[in-house]
């Protein structure tokens, strides 16, 4: 059975994404620490916040300014999110731009770093900015995966609004 072109570049993208998926959840399920990456972000977010830089063999890596103490987790590192921008870009089947797949993911990780030092700075308000940060991030990774695709125009499947009947014309 052959399918339209249409409908084969979808199918091939949903496969490849789903293929992609089972890759990042058995690399989640392997519960990695990336104790290197945690010090590295930790190090850059005290430097810029000028917060206290505690490591401690035991409990991980904390933050400290004042009285607020953040504990820098494997999740703060975004590696989640470099992640699903990468299956994203690698399953779209069409034409890819590498570079600017590269600056995306620039841009993600100094997102990742900004949205930790305000945190950090306006930690009296962690509990509302966090879950606000966690919806940002998907936006960005939706918008920066769009423009690293080249795509310029989303179509949906279904049009709102009324539809405009062409009257036919009498025949004489």
């Amino acid at each position: 059975m052959k399918l339209p072109k249409k409908y084969r570049l979808k199918l091939e993208f949903t496969l490849r994404l789903l293929a992609f998926g089972l890759l990042f959840y058995g690399l989640w399920s392997l519960s990695p620490s990336f104790d290197f990456l945690k010090l590295f972000t930790a190090t850059l977010v005290s430097y810029t916040t000028g917060s206290k830089l505690i490591v401690s063999a035991m409990d991980g890596v904390f933050l400290s300014r004042g009285d607020f103490k953040l504990q820098i987790v494997t999740d703060c590192t975004a590696w989640k999110e470099l992640a699903v921008f990468l299956a994203l870009f690698l399953s779209w089947p069409k034409k890819k731009d590498y570079w600017k797949a590269l600056f995306s993911m620039i841009v993600i990780l100094l997102y990742n770093l900004i949205r930790l030092d305000f945190l950090v700075l306006f930690s009296g308000g962690f509990n509302y900015y966090h879950p606000a940060f966690q919806y940002l991030s998907v936006a960005l990774i939706l918008f920066l995966w769009t423009w690293s695709v080249g795509v310029t125009k989303i179509k949906f499947g279904v049009k709102f609004g009324r539809r405009k009947y062409k009257k036919k014309k009498k025949r004489k």
